[in-house]
């Protein structure tokens, strides 16, 4: 090999590590590092390999690197079958340039004065722009795509992005957010955005400080999401656990289920977020099998402010199915499922829902202001 890999937690081995990847082979394997890996560089990962470290070898963004510490090799170009195993991935958030989103890097500028600079519109784009996000992780035009077993600890914002990815599993990652860079905002789990079909995400542990997963038709790349399974979400103290989000880009086929915690804003999110008048879509979402409450929110994000389970005005939900919810609750009166004035839901089905307040009288379990046709409940029951 050309360059040496350390390990020692002193020197860059982003080198050697890219060439190992760039050589072709179908796997890497990283032996155990002498005290951590540091990488300067963003770590570029090619269809056809895997990655794999040790389950707790810490891998470590060097200060200053202002990157994400890996991407697949080219975001305009498809590709199969990428993996990533094993590590904990430190982005070393407070030697790197704060929030992108809400302060400006060493250029002086944020995120969004850098996309408007390169003619970058998320409407438009069919890639993600290659700045400086404060994303610890991002794949692009992945079919294949597996990321497991892995820790992701303290990213400036997203622990991992994903976008126009197909056939993915995201499983047993855990969450070690512990800081802001330098507030607790924008610290979203994983974050999936348009153009993404036939995935699943399970086993994820830990809290995050916004979205515990994000499912996004019009956000950081807009497209249209179908066909997701969300199994086991596991965090106390956490922002939300689930956000679909859809400003008339359709999310359909999701189903979240075996969600256990303490959530300061939301459990589950339905919601348009944009403002104008063009309504969001999601058609066939199920949410069951969920034990969870509030907590109080934190010093940077004020709690409870939103219901337990929400559906934002100005979304058209067909088909919406909640059940086997249990919920005690004595931190924030908040309703159990809120459904703004101003949303639509035809075929709402609502079966084993159980709230018990542990305030002062008893929480409203269901508030419909909006629009509701062909309701079905069973087995209600509020204390």
């Amino acid at each position: 090999m050309k360059y040496t890999l350390y390990g020692d937690g002193l020197h860059d081995d982003q080198p050697a590590i890219q060439q190992m990847l760039d050589s072709g082979v179908c796997e890497v394997t990283l032996p155990p590092p002498q005290k951590c890996y540091v990488i300067g560089k963003t770590l570029k990962i090619h269809g056809g390999q895997c990655l794999r470290l040790p389950a707790f070898a810490l891998i470590r963004l060097a200060d200053g690197a202002d990157c994400s510490m890996v991407e697949d090799d080219d975001f305009s170009a498809w590709k199969e079958n990428i993996c990533l195993v094993g590590g904990i991935w430190d982005m070393n958030h407070a030697n790197q340039s704060p929030n992108p989103y809400h302060y400006a890097g060493k250029d002086g500028k944020k995120f969004f004065e850098k996309g408007a600079e390169l003619g970058w519109n998320p409407a438009e784009s069919a890639v993600l722009p290659a700045i400086y996000t404060g994303f610890c992780m991002r794949f692009c035009r992945v079919r294949g795509l597996r990321v497991e077993n892995i820790v992701l600890r303290n990213p400036v914002t997203y622990g991992m992005q994903v976008a126009y990815c197909e056939d993915f599993t995201f499983r047993a990652i855990r969450f070690d957010y512990t800081e802001g860079s330098p507030k607790l905002w924008n610290m979203d789990g994983i974050h999936i955005e348009g153009h993404c079909k036939n995935g699943l995400v399970s086993d994820l542990k830990g809290a995050c400080h916004d979205d515990l997963v994000a499912i996004t038709a019009d956000d950081g790349l807009y497209g249209p999401i179908e066909n997701i399974v969300v199994d086991g979400l596991f965090a106390e103290h956490c922002h939300s656990a689930v956000r679909l989000l859809s400003h008339g880009l359709p999310v359909k086929n999701v189903t979240i289920r075996n969600v256990f915690g303490s959530f300061y804003t939301y459990c589950v999110g339905l919601t348009k977020y944009h403002a104008g008048e063009t309504r969001g879509v999601m058609k066939n979402i199920c949410i069951e099998n969920v034990a969870a409450a509030a907590s109080k929110g934190t010093e940077d994000v004020w709690g409870g402010n939103f219901p337990f389970i929400w559906v934002e005005k100005g979304l058209d939900v067909e088909d919406l199915r909640i059940s086997r919810v249990v919920r005690e609750e004595k931190t924030y009166p908040t309703p159990m499922l809120k459904i703004d004035e101003g949303a639509s839901v035809k075929g709402l089905w609502l079966s084993d829902l159980h709230q018990k307040s542990l305030l002062e009288g008893k929480i409203e379990q269901t508030v419909i202001g909006g629009e509701v046709s062909e309701v079905h409940t069973e087995g209600l029951r509020n204390e």
